[in-house]
Formats: C-alpha cells, sequence, structure tokens
C-alpha cells in the first residue's frame, strides 16, 4: 500500500468498524427523538400535566446521568467493546419494559434505563472510533457518530409520523415506537460482536500482541489482512533492533505494508501511561527521545493529578458539555409538534411533517459538515454553528414576543395569537437552531474532547462530560413548558440566547484549533494562548518536536 492510497481512502477495516460503532449513534437518536411523537399519545393514554410531560422527556436525562457517571470508568476498565454490547443489551431491556407499562412510574423508570444506556453508549461509541481511526480521518470517523445520532432523530421522526397516520389506537402507537428501538440495538450486538477490541485499549492492559493484530487489520490492505496470523506478529515482535534512545523494534514488513502506522502509534499514544507501551512503535531520534523522557518523569498518573495538569482542557470540556444543552437545542428537538402548535400549525399531522423536515435539515447539515471538517477546521465550525444558533434564538424571541403572541396552553387546539409574519420567523427559528447545532456541537463535542485529552484519561473525561452535558439537559428539559408558562414563551429562548452569545465569545478566546494534532501539541497552544492574550505568544506548534520541555504547571 502506498502512502497516497493510504492518505486518500479510508482502509476497509475501518469503515466497518466505523459502521458497527455507529449504530449506537442511531440508536441514541432514535430514543432521544422517538418521545416527541410518542408525547403526545403518552399524554393521552395517561391523562399527563405538562409537569408529567416534562418529566417524561427529563427523566431520560436522569438515566443518563446515571449511565454517565460509571461509564467511563467502565469503558477504560472493560473495554470499549464489551461495554458497546452491554448498552445494546440495556436498550433492549428498556425497550420492553416500556412496551409493557401501564403505569406512569414504569414509563418513567422504562425511560432511565434508556437513558443510562445512552450515556454509556456515546461513550464507548467515541472511544472506539476515536481509537480505531488514523489520524488523516479522525475527525470525519469521530463526527460520523454524530451523524448517525441525526439519522437516528430522522428514523425516530418517519416513524413517529407513520405510527401516527396508520395505528388510531393511541395507546398502541406509543408502544411500538418504544419497542422499535430494541430491533436496532440487536442490529449492533450482533455487528459489534464480530469487531475487535479498540488496539490502544489492548496495548494499556499489556496486550501487545492482540493490538498489533488489530492494527495490521486497520492499515494492511485485504491480501496482507487475509494472511496476518498471531504468528506473523510475534516473528514481527522478535525482529528487535538496536537503538541509543528508546527500546524500539525494526520492523520492516510492518512498514512496508502500514507506512503511517508508526505515526499513529505516536500521535494515539501521548499520555503517560500509554508512551511506554507504545515505545517500540515511536520513531527514533534523539528530538523525540528528550521529550518522550520529560514526559515520563514529570507527567501526572493519578486521575485528578491529570486534571490539575490538563485542567484547561478540562475548563474546555466542561463549557462544551454545558453548552450544547443550554442552547436550547435539546428543547427545540423535544418539544417540536410542541412548538409548532404554539406558533399555529393546527393540525397533529402537519406539526409531525414539521418536525420530520427539521430531523432532515438536521442530518443533511450534519453530513455536509462531517466531509468537510478535516479541511474546514474545528473552531471555525463551532463559532460558525453558534453564530446561526444565536441568530436564530433571535428571531424566537422576535417571535414570540410580537403582540398578541403570548398563548395559554387551550389555545393550542384552537385560535391562534401569533401573526403571519412570526410564524414564518419562528419556524425560520426552529430549523436554524437544529442546523446551527448540527454545524457546531453536534458533531464537535465529543470529537473535541476525545482529542483533547490523552488515551489513558479519554474514557474518564468522556464519562464526565456526558454527566454534565445530561445534567444540564435535565435542568433544560425540566425547565422549559412551566419557563414557558411562568415567564413568558419568549423568556427561555432569551436565556438560551444570552448564554450562546458568551459562549460564542469563550470559544473564540480559548479554545484553539485541534486538527491533526496530538494532546501534547494541544496542551503547549493552549497553555501559550491562556497565559497571554499577545500574538506573539499563539504560535502552534506543528509537531511535537516544536514542543518546549513540558513542566508540570499545577493550578496555582
Amino acid at each position: 500500500m502506498t502512502d497516497s492510497s493510504t492518505s486518500n481512502s479510508i482502509p476497509p477495516f475501518v469503515i466497518k468498524a466505523t459502521i458497527s460503532a455507529s449504530l449506537g449513534g442511531v440508536l441514541f437518536g432514535y430514543d432521544m427523538g422517538i418521545i416527541s411523537a410518542a408525547l403526545p399519545m403518552l399524554t393521552e393514554t395517561f391523562e399527563l400535566s405538562e409537569k408529567q410531560e416534562e418529566m417524561v422527556v427529563s427523566f431520560l436525562y436522569v438515566g443518563c446521568c446515571i449511565g454517565a457517571t460509571f461509564g467511563g470508568i467502565l469503558c477504560d476498565k472493560y473495554g470499549r467493546k464489551r461495554m458497546i454490547l452491554l448498552t445494546d443489551f440495556v436498550f433492549i431491556i428498556g425497550a420492553f419494559v416500556l412496551f409493557f407499562a401501564n403505569e406512569f412510574p414504569v414509563v418513567l423508570l422504562g425511560r432511565i434505563i434508556i437513558g443510562s444506556a445512552v450515556a454509556i453508549s456515546g461513550i464507548a461509541d467515541v472511544a472506539y472510533l476515536h481509537e480505531i481511526s488514523p489520524m488523516e480521518f479522525r475527525g470525519s470517523i469521530v463526527s460520523c457518530n454524530e451523524a448517525c445520532i441525526s439519522l437516528g432523530f430522522l428514523v425516530s421522526y418517519v416513524i413517529g409520523y407513520i405510527m401516527s397516520i396508520t395505528i388510531p389506537d393511541q395507546d398502541a402507537g406509543w408502544r411500538y415506537m418504544f419497542l422499535i428501538g430494541s430491533f436496532i440495538a440487536l442490529l449492533q450486538f450482533i455487528s459489534m460482536a464480530t469487531m475487535p477490541e479498540s488496539p490502544v485499549w489492548l496495548k494499556q492492559k499489556g496486550r501487545n500482541r492482540d493490538a498489533q493484530y488489530v492494527l495490521l487489520q486497520i492499515y494492511g490492505d485485504a491480501s496482507a489482512v487475509g494472511s496476518v496470523s498471531f504468528d506473523d506478529v510475534e516473528e514481527m515482535e522478535q525482529q528487535k533492533g538496536p537503538s541509543s534512545h528508546t527500546r524500539n523494534v525494526d520492523r520492516p514488513n510492518l512498514q512496508e505494508r502500514t507506512p503511517p502506522l508508526k505515526k499513529w502509534m505516536t500521535l494515539q499514544s501521548s499520555s503517560p501511561t500509554a508512551q511506554s507501551s507504545y515505545a517500540s512503535f515511536e520513531v527514533t531520534d534523539t528530538t523525540n527521545a528528550n521529550i518522550q523522557q520529560t514526559q515520563h518523569t514529570q507527567r501526572p498518573s493519578s486521575t485528578m493529578d491529570f486534571l490539575r495538569y490538563y485542567y484547561r482542557q478540562a475548563i474546555i470540556a466542561v463549557f462544551l458539555a454545558i453548552m450544547q444543552q443550554f442552547c436550547g437545542h435539546p428543547n427545540v428537538l423535544n418539544f417540536a409538534p410542541e412548538i409548532f402548535a404554539q406558533i399555529g400549525f393546527d393540525s397533529q399531522e402537519g406539526r409531525l411533517v414539521s418536525t420530520l423536515l427539521v430531523g432532515v435539515a438536521k442530518f443533511a447539515t450534519t453530513c455536509l459538515v462531517i466531509l468537510k471538517i478535516d479541511k474546514i477546521g474545528r473552531k471555525f465550525l463551532l463559532l460558525s454553528g453558534m453564530s446561526v444558533i444565536a441568530l436564530s434564538l433571535l428571531l424566537l424571541i422576535i417571535a414570540y414576543s410580537s403582540e398578541g403572541g403570548r398563548m395559554e396552553n387551550d389555545d393550542v387546539d384552537g385560535e391562534h395569537h401569533i401573526p403571519l409574519t412570526g410564524k414564518i420567523i419562528a419556524t425560520i427559528g426552529v430549523f436554524g437552531v437544529a442546523i446551527g447545532y448540527a454545524m457546531s456541537f453536534g458533531p464537535l463535542v465529543w470529537l473535541l474532547v476525545s482529542e483533547l485529552f490523552p488515551s489513558s484519561i479519554r474514557g474518564r473525561a468522556l464519562g464526565g462530560t456526558t454527566v454534565l452535558t445530561y445534567l444540564s439537559a435535565s435542568v433544560v428539559s425540566y425547565t422549559f413548558l412551566s419557563g414557558q408558562d411562568i415567564f413568558g414563551p419568549s423568556i427561555p429562548f432569551a436565556i438560551y440566547f444570552t448564554l450562546t452569545m458568551l459562549s460564542i465569545v469563550f470559544a473564540h478566546v480559548s479554545i484553539i484549533e485541534t486538527a491533526d494534532k496530538t494532546p501534547d501539541v494541544i496542551h503547549a497552544e493552549l497553555e501559550r494562548m491562556w497565559s497571554s492574550n499577545t500574538a506573539d505568544n499563539k504560535e502552534e506548534f506543528e509537531s511535537e518536536d516544536e514542543i518546549p520541555p513540558v513542566q508540570l504547571n499545577p493550578i496555582s
């Protein structure tokens, strides 16, 4: 395989692994999006109050918080693949609990079970995709998970629309909507059962031969993969060459088959615990040896030490986790039929069709972003998408603040007071929030978090970020309808707008471009960016060779 081919095409094994892991994204999006169509049916079956409607939506995020609390630790301890398989099983259990639910508390229990699976699945899927993807394709591959989440939302809207017009029995409709999710989980379980574990996780657990075999599958062509056996790997393991700097192994056969392998291993292993495991794959030169020696002796080892050392990255991760919910996006999706009812869509079918179109716009935008994310850059997309969200929220504020724009719940199926111009503006605003999110927070939050932290703490970083994300989502979802009722329909959107504008400022001054950079390079750039606002101190490092000596500087 030539270098050009390697750089221009994604290896077949990586495509298969990406599809298998990204099915979790479809399941993730489906179980989060189906509530928008199921909620009106649930409300009719159980005669839910407005507060109970908010509970049905927000209890999914309560389950997410529970799952995320332990998900990162479990992924780091037991592996990404095992946790993906486990969450598929939990998804199936949750789907059946909801299908057979005859009381409102049982519905809440089912939502909590599904939520815990959603959170762990999100952590495991992202970590797995990050660690099986070559650096040059990582942005697109990791963001495939978000595309599949958007696809899951779209599928849920399609299923919800079909069920609403084909099943007259409201009680049966929502049950089948939830049950369909179990078939997606079963499909991923079957697909992932044939895939190997992450090579990064295998290396960290000392299973070096297994990790090398997976790497050969990732980078070898079809003939090479088919001919590789553990004997081949063991033979290459014995081909040791002398080195004056690190314990390197000269593997000419491996290099012929997979030219970018050494680069991949070096980039993946930018953590104190992983560096020593990957030493046999690193490029041997005096500069890199000195860098490695500094990292081995000065880097932290415990979780708390990591957080002190990577506190800038932690602040960015917390910001992304909270603001991707407080931009108002979850309420636009979860309560889309309710919002369309408020702005003048009288028929249930019309509301569901409009919601479906929102899903189409979100999915199409996500796909376009994925195709260009590694060329356009993370920071530019983040700022652009947040700007679109802010503008769209402003349109919603204008529409809901128009004369007579305040609506009571009794008006939903009767006479509406928002004028035609306001309805058009509000509709554009709803679509704009979904599109802006698909440009920014959607594909970028988990990609950025996975790139900011080294592999040895990545699972825990994703887990902690996920906990904050779903805590924020539960608060946002639980206060939307009641907030409109108490303060007025425009006030929640005004709060989201204010927070989004502040977020744009923070992202501009505090976040760097992370594409094609190791955690060490990112750390050095952030250290310089945060230490000074002068242009001279914002230089970017193209490689680890340019990084100044690493100093352990906890928060002072």
